[in-house]
Order: C-alpha cells, then sequence, then structure tokens
C-alpha cells in the first residue's frame, strides 16, 4: 500500500518517457525479482531480515544489507539497461542516499518525490539527527524537488529544506473512477469512508461517534468504512458499543474495481483527518461525481470547495455532523455529478501527469 503512488506515477510516465523501478525491502530470504508491468520494467531484491537484538549491532548490520542490496540492484540495472538520463527518489527516508551515490557513480541529476506525511508537526516523525542530516543532504544535492501538494512543498520548507519545488498531484485512475449514470436515488443516505485506519491521522473513531448521532436523527443512513489496519478490531468494538453494528459497516480493503462501485453509489464521502499530505481517496470519489467533506488537512483545500464538497476544522465533531446534515437535506448545495467530476479529472489524470513529470525532467536535464 505505500508504494502504491509511486507506482502510479511510474506507470503514468511510462507513457511519455522509458522508465525503469528499483526497490529493495527485507525479507525472509534473498531474492531477485524482474517484471515489466505497464511498461514499467522493475527490479524487486529482497535481502534476509536482521534479526539480532542488539540494537547498535543490529543497526550495523541493517545498514550493511540495505547497502548491500541496492548495490546488486543497481549493478543488475547497469548491466541490463546501462545509464539512465535521470533519477527520480521516491520518499526521501530511507533511500535519499542511494540517490546520491547514484548521482556521482552514473554521474546524472535526480529529483526527488516526496510524499512523507512526516514533515507535518501533527506527525512528528521528521526529527532525529540521522533523518535530518539525511534529508537534507538529499534535498541539497537534488536537482528539483515535487511534492504532491502545496501543503507538504510548504511544511518541507518552513523545515528548512529549500530547493526548487513543483507540486504534481497523486495519479487518480480516470478510467476507473467515473461517474455511475444509471445510479438510482432510492432516499437512502449513504456516507463512505476510505483509510489505513490509522486512527490517530484519520481519526476514524470521530466519524464513527458523530454518525451515531446523525444516525439517530436519519434511521435511514448508513456508513461504510474500507480498509484494514492494526486499529481496525479496536474500532469495530466502537461501533457495537455505540449500537451501530447494522448502520456502520466495516468492509475491509477493496481493489479499484471493487472500491468505485463503492464509491459511485454513495451519497458522500467523508475524511475526518487530523493531517494529511494529499489523500487520494478523495480525488478518487470526486472522480466517482460524489461530494466530500473533509478537514481543512494539508493538500485537500487545495481541490475540495463549495461545489464539490465541504471542508470543516479539524477534530470539530460539530462541523462533521452539521456538514452530514448538510448533504441529507440540501443536495442542490454542489453541482451536479459531471461537475463534481470536472472540478479535479483534468490536474489528477494520468497524462496530464506524466507530462507535468515530463517538464520537470527536461527542466533539470536543459539546465545541465
Amino acid at each position: 500500500m505505500l508504494g502504491i503512488f509511486v507506482k502510479r506515477h511510474a506507470m503514468a510516465v511510462a507513457e511519455v518517457a522509458d522508465v525503469a523501478s528499483l526497490f529493495v525491502y527485507p525479507g525472509d530470504q534473498d531474492g531477485i525479482e524482474e517484471t515489466e508491468e505497464n511498461g514499467v520494467y522493475t527490479i524487486k531484491l529482497t535481502y534476509k531480515r536482521v534479526k539480532n537484538s542488539i540494537p547498535v549491532i543490529s543497526a550495523i548490520m541493517k545498514l550493511k544489507k540495505y547497502n548491500d542490496a541496492w548495490l546488486k540492484a543497481v549493478n543488475l540495472y547497469e548491466k541490463k539497461r546501462g545509464r539512465p538520463d535521470i533519477v527520480n527518489l521516491n520518499v526521501i527516508v530511507p533511500a535519499g542516499n542511494v540517490a546520491m551515490y547514484l548521482k556521482r557513480k552514473w554521474n546524472v541529476p535526480y529529483i526527488i518525490t516526496e510524499h512523507w506525511t512526516g514533515y507535518f508537526p501533527e506527525d512528528g516523525r521528521y526529527k532525529g539527527t540521522l533523518i535530518k542530516t539525511l534529508t537534507q543532504r538529499a534535498v541539497q544535492s537534488a536537482s528539483a524537488v515535487v511534492t504532491v501538494s502545496n501543503d507538504l512543498k510548504n511544511q518541507m520548507l518552513k523545515c528548512g529544506l529549500n530547493n526548487d519545488y513543483t507540486v504534481i498531484s497523486n495519479v487518480v485512475d480516470t478510467d476507473i473512477f467515473t461517474i455511475n449514470k444509471t445510479k438510482v436515488a432510492d432516499g437512502k443516505i449513504r456516507f463512505i469512508h476510505v483509510s489505513s485506519l490509522d486512527d490517530a491521522q484519520k481519526n476514524v473513531s470521530g466519524i464513527i461517534k458523530v454518525f451515531k448521532k446523525f444516525h439517530g436523527t436519519h434511521p435511514d443512513s448508513e456508513l461504510t468504512i474500507v480498509g484494514n489496519g492494526d486499529e481496525k478490531a479496536k474500532l469495530e468494538g466502537l461501533n457495537k458499543s455505540l449500537g451501530l453494528v447494522d448502520a456502520v459497516h466495516f468492509v475491509g480493503a477493496k481493489t479499484q474495481n471493487e472500491l468505485v462501485g463503492l464509491l459511485q453509489n454513495a451519497t458522500a464521502f467523508v475524511l475526518f483527518s487530523n493531517y494529511e499530505t494529499q489523500a487520494i481517496v478523495l480525488l478518487e470519489a470526486l472522480c466517482c461525481g460524489i461530494p466530500v467533506i473533509a478537514t481543512k488537512a494539508g493538500g485537500i483545500s487545495e481541490y475540495v470547495n463549495e461545489k464539490n464538497g465541504i471542508l470543516i476544522d479539524v477534530k470539530s465533531e460539530d462541523q462533521l455532523f452539521n456538514a452530514m446534515e448538510v448533504v441529507a437535506n440540501d443536495k442542490s448545495r454542489f453541482g451536479n455529478a459531471e461537475d463534481i467530476r470536472a472540478s479535479v479529472v483534468h490536474k489528477v489524470n494520468a497524462k496530464s501527469i506524466a507530462n507535468q513529470f515530463l517538464d520537470v525532467y527536461n527542466k533539470v536535464l536543459n539546465r545541465r
């Protein structure tokens, strides 16, 4: 799940450039897999997970295995494909050193595409000498930085990470996430929430509590919660304690094709996050032509307006309840499904995003 946004960027850019993907990660055993999917040649290299429990020794062993694995992946790539024109580092931690090494080894520039929420004070993971030093060096050495929202760019600048920034959205498959033109209005109010169910970030418990109050006056309403995560059982327990088992449905993780059907048949999408970088599923909901209720967190306000949704303050359960009431009682407040989709589709489709990346690459290469 953490790599899906990177994969979609790579697949989009593969329509206009020759793209290869390299990544390494710990597993149960060493292994190398080469694949080609949607025009992207990929090297996946696993290295055997370190099980030593002595902190300092464990850290040294992990770093050595990680670096050795990257050297193998890079050497295999160079043997098969030669040297690229440019490197695109996705998420600085932990692979920032790899991008800097490739810049020296191949004498090619690299750009950074950053998705990480750690720069936001509400998240707080951008801390410690090691992470800060790696990030600062990687940004300083990069030829450009791409972020998925203006808010993420501004947070990085607040951290002193100065560079030439460009904001490029995550990709929505606008051929899949479309309007259901045969949707039948049956009078039922259907809210939907999709996330990793990380309550500290997504505040799913807050949605359930507010829905309890809303359902009390709108017994024909239901809430569908899509996603899996470590806190799913806790949230299901809260739901049961509030007596909402018949009205709130936890349906687990869904594929794109399964999710689109749920979005298309919903009355509105709800996101009550405490912080976000962009929230791609909110954009997928808008591409399906349904209005959204979302907090003013991260890059959300860059896409939500009075014609396609309602923005509310972080943690404000009163505002969330009032927004649900608006959705139930004043549907004319929003544009029609076509207008809602049109408000974002030109910004998030694969072709548009591919061309934006190509512009960044060409700008970097032309000034060498």
